[in-house]
């Protein structure tokens, strides 16, 4: 299972780390090995989140684990799809390569700001506070940027440092290290130029500016990190001590 991650161990403002076995990140849990389905089972896992479109949930369905439960929240809602389309990142790499990173920061900007997504993370973070025992893995694609903003969420209500948070979210970069190279090598074949290739480290990548931009449309589209968590995802004080209560030791 590819760009996976316990959270557990990371220390907190307040002098608490996370607890171990109980919030895991990765990239979709699809077709799965023996190894990689008694690795979760290790890890206590208990319920899966699924934040792809509909369209990837369809193409690509998670494999079934017994007594797993799973949900699927569509972070980016049907009028976002093409921004999860590798197609759609092609005709990019081969139209206006320069523009990518561009793109790829007004995706962030949707995560933070767009209805659907408010409404997605929401589910989550309510999910979370409501899990009170066994491992609640998230996940996306590629594991890195919908689950990238939405660890961050999580762990910023957990009092987890903003250093510490960047972090975790560039793991993603040597955990995707394989897979970067082998999209690489297939654009090669198909005649990609070099600045093609190179626009793709967007795409495949992760950089501070992206989560970085979707942090600042937060707080530019209500006032404080605290405003947008109160009033546009709608999280309660209870809430947030209940994700407290249940992740930190």
């Amino acid at each position: 299972m590819k760009n996976f991650r316990d959270l557990g161990g990371m220390e907190t403002h307040c002098g608490k780390r996370v607890r171990a076995k109980r919030l895991l990140r990765a990239a979709q849990p699809v077709g799965l090995s023996d190894e990689e389905v008694k690795k979760l089972r290790e890890h206590e896992v208990k319920y899966i989140v699924d934040f792809r479109t509909r369209h990837e949930v369809t193409t690509m369905p998670v494999d079934e684990i017994e007594g797993v439960t799973y949900t699927h929240i569509d972070i980016m809602g049907d009028n976002a799809a093409q921004a999860a389309d590798p197609n759609y990142w092609m005709q990019v790499f081969h139209k206006n390569p320069e523009s990518v990173g561009d793109e790829f920061t007004k995706t962030y900007v949707e995560f933070a700001t767009s209805p659907s997504s408010m409404a997605g993370y929401s589910a989550f973070i309510k999910a979370c506070a409501a899990a009170t025992e066994g491992a609640t893995l998230f996940h996306c694609a590629a594991g890195k940027d919908r689950t990238g903003f939405g660890a961050a969420i999580l762990l910023k209500l957990l009092n987890v440092s903003d250093e510490d948070i960047f972090e975790d979210y560039l793991k993603t970069r040597e955990y995707q290290k394989q897979v970067h190279a082998y999209y690489v090598a297939k654009a090669k074949e198909r005649g990609f130029t070099d600045e093609q290739t190179a626009a793709m480290e967007a795409v495949f990548g992760v950089k501070n500016e992206y989560l970085q931009a979707a942090y600042n449309a937060a707080t530019e589209a209500f006032g404080t990190f605290a405003n947008y968590v109160s009033e546009g995802l709608k999280i309660t004080e209870d809430e947030i001590q209940q994700l407290r209560e249940n992740y930190l030791e």
